[in-house]
């Protein structure tokens, strides 16, 4: 008989816990929504989509106007261009069963979405219009022999980390060598991770996996909906539903376990949302500038691995013309000056990415990286203007072409980003990469920055708001029933 007064005591205290929801447990007295997600970017939506798809409640928070993050196209010269990503890396063209399949490409098949092959098809000049392709071909040829040395020397990071232009001296890589093994330095370099080969960490480098593991080929995105229509079809089933909250910005993270509370800044008012879970996904330039205050402060452990990533400017810069003068080439290279010393001259990778675009319209991008970037994007437009017809001057001489327009991107100064995407910092090791995807109590982080794998990529940063999302779902807590193990046990000990 007391064996059953308990079992319905217990019972009683169970079904009362169920009624209170999360106040038993000293949580948010009355949360909006079980999971609070910070940002819309591919990471945030498709984060959303997973808990979608488990029946988990969320609210998403979003600063700007529209979903997409550091997807954005824009329309300029009467065409859609991409200011932000572009691409999709990691493609197999050639059915080879070793690929797995990048799950951006399934979605971009899904969707429809319309991209043309990167095929690299250069032409480089020298700074007095000569044509040094084939010189610049055989160096970025010896460049890719050199790295193959590289993996010989990779180590689990941490204090035995070294940096990328360590590795590629001591196995003999000279890039001074020639003007040509400059560019091909810059070009295998810079131009992909936005920074110089001196800052970034070789066991970072090594560990990025995307074309090991989905295939050698780029496809750029030249769709007039724009890359973010992704981010828009993953969140189909619920953008539209009420929970996506737009022109909000958050400006401090209030959290303990059990409860997280963003304050924000709604439409021009003030206002705060409570969620029993939280999915930071500010990039890593916000975290590192604290725009947005944590309380109680971020625990140094997860402080080290914010500060463990580089957040470089990846600039592109646009200039449409009156009508186009230039070779119809999938991208072409200057060489010269540019690359002597690329920190100061900026303009040393040109794309005529009209030719590409819908009823081709004349636009050139130059794509602008490492201190010259932050220089481009601070100066005014008049002298980036000056500097841009200069460049194209060395290689084509005086032409009679006018300049319609410019398109620089604010990136780097814009408080939601600080930054274009995120690269490894001499030092990094497996487990930074861990803390900074690891949960502070109730408050979880995620984005293209807490991948391992793929660091710096949409498809990082998709996977990456599915295993978050997976992790709340697995955590037993999404119910507000983490008691609810106990319980039984209590009363299976009870009953037998």
């Amino acid at each position: 008989q007391k064996a059953n007064m308990a079992v319905a005591a217990l019972f009683a205290i169970v079904v009362a816990l169920f009624a209170s929801g999360s106040q038993a447990q000293g949580t948010c007295s009355s949360p909006d929504t079980q999971v609070l997600i910070l940002g819309a970017g591919m990471s945030g939506v498709s984060a959303a989509r997973k808990l979608n798809d488990s029946s988990v409640s969320f609210i998403i928070l979003e600063a700007r106007e529209k979903v997409g993050g550091r997807m954005r196209a824009i329309r300029f010269a009467g065409a859609t261009v991409e200011v932000g990503a572009n691409w999709i890396h990691g493609v197999d063209d050639t059915m080879n069963p070793k690929y797995k399949t990048n799950p951006v490409w399934t979605l971009k098949t899904q969707a429809s979405l319309q991209t043309t092959k990167d095929d690299e098809n250069l032409k480089v000049y020298s700074e007095v219009g000569s044509n040094v392709t084939s010189e610049a071909t055989v160096a970025i040829e010896k460049y890719d022999e050199y790295k193959k040395r590289i993996p010989a020397l990779s180590n689990a990071g941490g204090a035995n980390d070294i940096s990328v232009r360590a590795a590629l001296n001591s196995v003999g890589w000279d890039p001074k060598s020639s003007q040509a093994a400059l560019f091909a330095d810059y070009f295998a370099f810079d131009s992909d991770l936005a920074t110089r080969p001196d800052n970034v960490s070789l066991y970072g480098w090594n560990t990025e996996s995307t074309f090991e593991d989905f295939g050698a080929s780029n496809y750029l995105v030249v769709d007039p909906r724009g890359y973010e229509y992704l981010v828009q079809f993953v969140g189909q089933p619920f953008l539209n539903t009420g929970a996506l909250h737009l022109n909000t910005t958050v400006t401090s993270v209030t959290y303990s376990d059990g409860c997280v509370c963003a304050a924000v800044v709604e439409q021009g008012q003030a206002k705060t949302y409570c969620g029993k879970q939280g999915v930071v996904t500010f990039s890593i330039g916000v975290l590192q500038s604290n725009a947005v205050t944590f309380s109680p402060p971020l625990p140094q452990w997860k402080i080290d691995a914010i500060n463990k990533f580089l957040f470089p400017l990846y600039l592109k810069v646009f200039i449409a013309f009156n009508e186009t003068f230039w070779g119809a080439d999938a991208s072409f290279n200057f060489i010269g000056r540019e690359v002597m010393n690329p920190e100061i001259y900026a303009y040393t990778l040109a794309v005529p990415i009209g030719e590409l675009l819908p009823n081709k319209p004349s636009i050139l991008l130059f794509i602008v990286t490492g201190n010259a970037a932050y220089r481009v994007a601070s100066q005014n437009v008049s002298v980036t203007r000056q500097e841009l017809l200069a460049a194209l001057r060395s290689v084509y001489g005086n032409f009679s072409a006018t300049v319609v327009d410019i398109l620089i991107p604010d990136w780097a100064s814009n408080s939601l980003y600080y930054g274009s995407y995120s690269a490894p910092r001499v030092g990094i090791s497996a487990n930074t990469f861990a803390n900074l995807a690891s949960p502070v109590q109730s408050l979880y982080f995620s984005g293209e920055a807490t991948s391992l794998d793929y660091l710096g990529s949409v498809h990082g940063a998709y996977l990456s708001g599915m295993d978050t999302a997976d992790s709340i779902v697995n955590s037993g807590h999404v119910l507000g029933l983490s008691f609810v193990p106990a319980v039984v046990m209590l009363l299976a000990a009870i009953v037998f």
